[in-house]
């Protein structure tokens, strides 16, 4: 056996020993280079690749390898792009150079089957320029076709009285049959007599310039979608394929899809970003307008596929069967395919078992709301491209509710700029405070003629501290408990704002008094005894008489 025998025999025995998606991750796209001296070369994709078999799988590989040859044998992993195999009759692999695919022609371009056509002599056909300058292009292009032995297609006349929906029997497919049952997401309008099928759009939607990975703010809540965004974008189709991002609204889904679409642009790549509702709208529009197969090649004749919110492909038949097709055209040709939902491919309950198990083929990624770091890092970047000076205090103050969508965080940010400019007055946290407080502080008005020296009177006659201790800076529970409560109902049974309240328990920063109260709000919404608690530390307070 040869090397490239071998290796396959090996690949064969290694897939039941391995984990299924720990296969595909490592082993896809590995092949054999040589077999000689005992020494047995495999080519890899990518160096990260070639790290993790040398660490992981190396004398799992190596022991196949010896029973399949029989004989001792050192296994080595090599970086090296694959190279395109030779033709039956040898010819040198080195000759093949295949030209870039396209999924549309201009016209006058002459179409792939005429390339490898002889040109025939100058006498025998035309040229565009001997032609008269009032020859349309569409008659020069149809003159050359005709010139090489090609029949022109007829052309397509669209009457206005032609019916909007060809009658069942005229589909090529039990898709397109049922695409003609759904309506698309929002209405065309009726063709008119100058209607052409060209008008079925053969482009993608365009793509945020702003959305790049240099742009992205990476933290806990996001680092594995963002690591692997970054690995697909290196290496498309190789690793990964597909890669199936979710998470909730605002989180940064889309802004991954788009920057795996600028490096695909950056490296020469073909990339189409799309989204399910353009998708479906694409083919309901394509199988009317009997273009079916110009549909087909602009989707599958590209290099990257990025489609936003796939979860609205469920429950559309012929759309859920159209991107089945299109998925296996493009993942047997090894083309990167990346998709975003709003859930996890088993939580879309209407979605057909063939396209979620396709889904989780790849590598899921979720993305989670950002903690409290990651949006102090957000608030900070906006800023920066937003050319404004906000105080840290104010940044803080931001960011310290907790947010589940980035959207929400950068909205607020907008509104306190916003509010400061049209009040002309400087950024401060009081003024935040006034920004945000329909928006922050949805509790209902206090009711209570309580002090903030009457609540850390009662504190401390409740637990029986000493004033100056819930002043200071002594961090030992039995201080700490009873001074976050005291921060707590300050907030809760007073009218005072978080400098007032801050003030009043030594000084203290307004950040840190948010936190006593998370805390303690956490505490009571976990453990019912606190909750009991305070209740209890509220009704001393107010039946004591002062």
């Amino acid at each position: 056996m040869n090397a490239k025998q071998i290796w396959q025999t090996a690949i064969e025995r290694l897939r039941p020993r391995v984990n299924s998606a720990v296969f595909t991750t490592w082993f896809q796209g590995t092949s054999a280079l040589s077999f000689q001296d005992g020494v047995f070369i495999i080519r890899v994709p990518t160096t990260f690749a070639k790290a993790q078999l040398e660490t992981r799988f190396q004398e799992l590989i190596r022991s196949t390898l010896v029973d399949i040859t029989g004989g001792p044998v050192e296994v080595r992993f090599e970086v090296t792009k694959e190279q395109p195999a030779a033709s039956d009759n040898g010819a040198d692999s080195n000759a093949y150079r295949p030209a870039k695919r396209t999924y549309r022609l201009s016209k006058g371009r002459l179409s792939a089957p005429l390339r490898g056509k002889r040109v025939p002599p100058p006498e025998a056909a035309p040229t565009i320029n001997s032609l008269a300058p009032s020859t349309p292009p569409e008659t020069v292009y149809r003159q050359k076709k005709e010139d090489y032995g090609i029949p022109a297609r007829p052309p397509v006349n669209y009457k206005q009285d032609q019916p909007e929906k060809p009658a069942p029997s005229s589909y090529t497919s039990y898709a397109e049959a049922a695409a003609a049952r759904e309506e698309p997401i929002h209405k065309e309008a009726p063709p008119t007599k100058e209607y052409s099928p060209t008008h079925v759009s053969v482009e993608g939607l365009l793509m945020n310039p702003r959305y790049t990975f240099s742009s992205f703010i990476v933290g806990k809540s996001n680092k594995l979608a963002h690591a692997t965004s970054l690995a697909v974008a290196e290496n498309p189709g190789r690793i990964y394929n597909p890669l199936f991002l979710y998470g909730g609204v605002g989180l940064g889904k889309t802004h991954l899809l788009h920057a795996i679409g600028h490096a695909g642009e950056d490296a020469g790549l073909t990339v189409l970003y799309t989204t399910s509702e353009k998708f479906t709208n694409e083919i309901i529009n394509a199988i009317r307008f009997q273009k079916t197969e110009e549909f087909r090649s602009k989707y599958r004749q590209i290099d990257i596929l990025l489609v936003d919110d796939i979860q609205f492909i469920a429950g559309k038949e012929s759309t859920e069967e159209e991107f089945f097709h299109t998925f296996n055209s493009l993942h047997n040709a090894n083309k990167q395919i990346v998709v975003t939902s709003d859930r996890p491919p088993k939580a879309i309950s209407s979605l057909q078992d063939r396209l979620r198990s396709r889904f989780e083929w790849g590598l899921l990624a979720d993305v989670q709301p950002p903690e409290y770091e990651h949006r102090l890092a957000i608030l900070r970047s906006k800023c920066d491209s937003l050319r404004f000076t906000v105080p840290a205090g104010v940044i803080e103050y931001i960011a310290r509710p907790v947010c589940s969508s980035v959207r929400e965080l950068e909205g607020a940010l907008n509104r306190v700029i916003a509010y400061a400019t049209l009040h002309d007055a400087p950024l401060t946290v009081s003024l935040a405070a006034q920004a945000l407080e329909h928006i922050y502080d949805k509790k209902p008005p206090t009711t209570s003629n309580l002090t903030v020296n009457e609540v850390l009177d009662g504190i401390c006659r409740y637990y029986n501290v000493n004033p100056e201790l819930l002043r200071g800076k002594q961090r030992d529970r039995d201080i700490v408990w009873p001074r976050q409560v005291a921060m707590y109902l300050m907030r809760e049974e007073t009218t005072a704002s978080l400098l007032q309240i801050g003030t009043a328990l030594g000084g203290r920063d307004h950040t840190t008094i948010m936190h006593g109260w998370e805390k303690v709000h956490a505490e009571m919404g976990n453990n019912d005894l606190v909750k009991q608690e305070i209740a209890s530390v509220l009704d001393s307070l107010q039946n004591h008489s002062f």
